[in-house]
């Protein structure tokens, strides 16, 4: 799929507006056949190659997330008995919304009107089509393949994007250890994303407030009632949209710039290139293939789609600062984006935003477009990575699995904002084990243990406070880490003390590090609860109690119990955190594995024990899928079968995939 692009200056919003149009229905090729190949791996093969789950796999070998993997094998599924739909997504003649839409309701029977029908309409016109179809459906007249899906295309209220926003909030050093830690623990209930996890302390803070509070202190209809406006809001923005957008359509047809699905001409189907024509063929051609084969598919599709992806993403950028869409005509970015890229509004943005980000980070841009890393490994990196630090970070995105990645990234980025340094390179093993210590502290009950009353000598197990770095470069991390030694030795208790003015400060009064601003992508509605709420909790408040550390408490006081279980291994477990020990593994159902099998005379001592869960254990090392060696300090890793391993991480550098 080679198409001559390649242009320093695209011209006009129109040039523009046609190569991405070009390049976006191009895509559908690629993405279709790697959902299927990952349909196919998804009935088994995957185990072979010793990954827990298909989602695990994905994400290593691919560079793609849970919902994307689940939606391409959706659409594989659907596309396998529908030959003619499945060849016009594969070859373009249709966009890839266009075609999940159609997928949902076309029959061997009645695919050829439906696609005769897509080719005068929008993807909006075809979405009401789909929705009466389906009423029809219920009331016994026709006949669908997925009889629930009218719920979900009406329930679809809010547009991608609209219904997100940022909530900041600047707090004491002391008290972004106490979210960090509740954060942790958030986590380890299972609670994942910054929304839910925002969710989960409004909803704790709300229950604490309402049991300690004399009945109507708190103002609940206000709180509905604000909530109620938010959803108005959402209602009469789609309104104005669903006006807006059909006159925008009529003027698009008029004009001749966009308005059907099919508006540029696909590549000539007499000469189509490899991806395309297997993408057309479906399941079937890849039922004979072995898991070795199916990997090495996976990897090279994963390679293509991440250059296609981020010439697009460049392109999108240069269509965004040119104000394209209104240039255009279009009613919105997302009436665009869905229209005429056949992709979501969030996923438009998601691109924009990396092609920003890249920007200011040629080497990393460079890597992607090589080959060398993959989207995901990008996505990460660019979060903390800045122009003196992108070569370190894109050597050790090498070196690293997306699992490990993800951990080097999330604490680089604590790092930055505890010590108020801007370049962060990554971390050496030691810190990030020294680190891991406040998790450890965390899953174990460690951190919330009281200091024992007039007990100056009391102090916490916890990492040792770091010497002074002899590079200037590491200083970030040293920062960090010297702060962290600090909270973790006084804990949640001494965090949580009530400040005390200057001139009644003693020694044992807790002194600020510092201010830290916290940023988090929330919904509106939880933006709007937690405003609201905090606006009438102030009052009631002790004096010094920020909200942030009155929610974490109150998640604290009710959650911590469940730490610290005394169980066989337990300080294994407590150890690693609760995680599996594999390097592509994030299940937590761990269970204890003897890196020496006992049977051949392997001890108990702690570093011949690692937490390995189920999967991996039972099905994966003993069922010979999966090998582990060494030492649980540094364990040797080999995924898939014996001699042909896809995968060998040793400690945490991956040395070969």
């Amino acid at each position: 799929m080679r198409y001559l692009i390649g242009m320093r200056c695209h011209g006009t919003v129109e040039q523009l507006d046609s190569v991405l149009a070009t390049l976006a229905r191009a895509e559908g090729g690629l993405r279709s056949r790697l959902g299927q190949v990952l349909e196919v791996l998804g009935r088994g093969a995957h185990f072979e190659l010793g990954f827990s789950s298909l989602a695990a796999y994905a994400l290593e070998r691919c560079d793609r997330s849970v919902r994307w993997v689940e939606a391409a094998r959706s659409l594989a599924r659907r596309l396998e008995p529908l030959p003619e739909l499945r060849r016009a997504i594969a070859y373009g003649t249709i966009s890839w919304s266009m075609g999940e839409l159609l997928a949902r309701v076309a029959q061997p029977e009645d695919e050829a009107r439906w696609l005769e029908a897509a080719k005068s309409r929008t993807v909006r016109q075809m979405r009401a089509r789909v929705v009466d179809a389906i009423a029809a459906a219920e009331r016994g007249t026709s006949h669908v393949a997925n009889p629930n899906l009218g719920a979900a295309l009406e329930d679809d209220e809010t547009p991608d994007g609209d219904d997100v926003c940022t909530l900041t909030c600047t707090v004491d050093q002391e008290e972004a250890w106490l979210f960090e830690a509740t954060r942790t623990l958030l986590v380890q209930l299972g609670v994942h994303g910054a929304d839910a996890q925002v969710e989960a302390l409004l909803a704790e803070g709300q229950e604490t407030l309402l049991a300690a509070l004399p009945a109507g202190s708190l103002e609940l209809e206000q709180l509905e009632r604000i909530y109620t406006e938010h959803r108005s809001w959402v209602r009469e923005l789609n309104h104005c949209r669903a006006q807006v957008e059909p006159v925008c359509e009529e003027h698009l047809r008029q004009t001749h710039v966009a308005g059907r699905a099919g508006l540029d001409p696909a590549p000539p189907e007499s000469a189509p290139d490899s991806v395309a024509r297997a993408a057309a063929l479906g399941l079937a051609s890849l039922e004979g293939m072995n898991s070795h084969e199916l990997d090495r598919v996976v990897r090279g599709l994963a390679r293509s789609l991440a250059r296609h992806e981020l010439e697009l993403s460049q392109l999108v950028l240069q269509f965004h600062r040119a104000n394209g869409w209104r240039r255009l005509g279009y009613a919105s970015e997302a009436q665009y984006a869905s229209e005429r890229l056949g992709i979501s509004r969030s996923s438009f943005v998601a691109r924009r935003s990396l092609a920003l980000r890249l920007e200011k980070l040629p080497r990393v841009a460079d890597a992607l477009g090589a080959g060398q890393i993959g989207v995901e490994a990008a996505a990460q990196i660019v979060r903390v990575a800045t122009p003196s630090t992108e070569a370190a970070w894109v050597e050790r995105a090498q070196q690293r699995t997306i699992k490990h990645l993800r951990e080097e990234v999330g604490a680089g980025l604590v790092a930055a904002r505890s010590s108020g340094q801007a370049d962060c390179p990554p971390p050496l093993d030691t810190e990030m084990a020294a680190f891991h210590e406040l998790e450890q502290a965390v899953v174990s009950g460690r951190v919330c243990q009281p200091r024992p009353a007039n007990d100056a000598s009391f102090r916490r197990a916890g990492p040792v406070r770091p010497a002074e770095p002899e590079s200037e470069s590491r200083r970030a991390w040293w920062v960090m880490l010297g702060h962290l030694a600090e909270w973790l030795e006084g804990g949640l208790q001494t965090s949580a003390a009530r400040p005390q003015s200057s001139a009644s400060k003693g020694a044992s009064s807790v002194a600020s590090k510092g201010r830290i601003q916290l940023r988090w992508r929330v919904s509106r509605a939880n933006h709007a609860w937690w405003r609201g709420l905090e606006a009438q909790a102030q009052r009631w408040l002790p004096s010094g109690m920020s909200w942030l550390r009155f929610l974490c408490l109150s998640l604290w006081e009710a959650w911590r119990h469940l730490l610290g279980a005394s169980v066989a291994y337990g300080r294994i477990y407590i150890r690693d955190r609760y995680r599996c020990s594999s390097p592509v593994c994030n299940r937590r159902d761990v269970t204890p594995h003897h890196l020496q099998f006992r049977s051949a005379g392997g001890s108990d001592d702690d570093e011949n024990v690692a937490a390995v869960c189920t999967w991996c254990h039972l099905f994966g090392v003993h069922g010979g899928r999966i090998r582990a060696v060494g030492t649980a300090e540094c364990i040797h890793w080999e995924l898939g079968a014996a001699g042909c391993p896809c995968l060998v991480v040793h400690g945490r550098e991956r040395v070969a995939a």
